[in-house]
């Protein structure tokens, strides 16, 4: 697989962890600066990172194998959190 997919798809999780519960919290009714922020800095995420895959060729795409294992655990450990605060209903 390409490492452009990788990368993009990692930051995509990251987002959709910053960007569900944001969500969810102003859809539940609790607005602040914080909250909209994050929601709209995770939605962001996502967007650029599709826009970035469809746009950038996967050749010319260079990233250390380190950066990319880095940002890879960095998504997992971000939906692991996303998940566990809303299972937990914090």
């Amino acid at each position: 697989m390409e490492r452009l997919y990788i990368y993009n798809s990692a930051l995509a999780v990251i987002g959709l962890s910053l960007g569900f519960p944001a969500v969810r919290s102003l859809i539940s009714g609790d607005q602040s600066i914080p909250i909209l922020l994050m929601a709209v800095g995770g939605c962001g995420m996502i967007v650029s990172a599709g826009y970035e895959s469809l746009q950038t060729d996967p050749d010319e795409f260079k990233i250390s194998v380190a950066a990319l294992f880095a940002l890879v655990g960095a998504a997992c450990l971000s939906l692991l959190g996303t998940v566990l605060s809303a299972v937990s209903g914090i």
